[in-house]
């Protein structure tokens, strides 16, 4: 099923995200092959060109550094053993001044 990440304040230039890790697969199944995330994110909601691979399905939390100023968007989706994505996360967004 859908996850959703929170966006929390750390510092100019960086943004944490954090999410609940997915139980089931998005038919409703228990997801037993979990084997990361994909994190997306973009200065255009509609565009979140760049992305991050994280090979640890443990992690709940990853911070994006160097971030410019303006708004940057965000989403995170779960990535299984055989490399199938699941649908992105809701997107989030933070402000750097």
């Amino acid at each position: 099923s859908a996850f959703t990440i929170t966006v929390t304040d750390v510092a100019t230039g960086s943004a944490t995200l954090s999410w609940t890790p997915p139980t089931q697969n998005d038919d409703g199944s228990a997801l037993t092959n979990l084997a990361g995330y994909e994190v997306r994110y973009g200065s255009d909601q509609g565009n979140l060109d760049q992305s991050i691979q994280l090979t640890n399905p443990s992690l709940n939390t990853f911070v994006v550094d160097s971030l410019t100023s303006g708004t940057w968007f965000f989403a995170v989706r779960s990535v299984n053993s055989a490399g199938v994505s699941s649908q992105l996360s809701g997107v989030a967004s933070k402000t750097i001044s």
